[in-house]
């Protein structure tokens, strides 16, 4: 779904395009060396190809749907729900096999055809609960 301000008498489809080319290629694609393609800062970039390094191995199955976009002036608003299986450790946690399912919301600035900035919120204390609690009907 994309919604959005016009600008210039058209969506700003250009740049929710290159976030999905983003989602397409580096994440669901499993490509890091093309993060710093996506990225004008490099710091940034190293930042989140070691974010991802970290998610692929504790999850190696990972996809990330892409529900939502609000595309407006330079921003593109995305909301994600990610989706993988346990299989490496995470964050201390050895692999449990369970499957987990957490929304994100991000938001990337762009400009000249990179992002120039990036926030990210992703449920963190969902996906440890769900690694961690035991799951229902699970308790005698």
């Amino acid at each position: 779904m994309l919604r959005g301000k016009r600008q210039g008498g058209r969506y700003l489809r250009a740049n929710t395009d290159l976030v999905r080319q983003y989602y397409g290629q580096v994440l669901n694609g499993r490509d890091l060396n093309a993060v710093g393609d996506y990225f004008a800062d490099e710091r940034t970039a190293a930042w989140v190809q070691k974010g991802c390094f970290f998610y692929f191995q504790a999850f190696p199955d990972l996809h990330v749907a892409l529900d939502e976009f609000v595309a407006e002036d330079d921003r593109v608003f995305l909301r994600s729900t990610m989706t993988g299986t346990h299989d490496g450790e995470f964050r201390g946690i050895p692999a449990t096999g369970r499957h987990i399912a957490v929304e994100s919301a991000e938001v990337f600035r762009i400009a000249d055809g990179k992002f120039v900035g990036y926030w990210c919120m992703v449920d963190a204390a969902g996906v440890m609960r769900q690694l961690t609690e035991e799951p229902v009907g699970a308790r005698a």
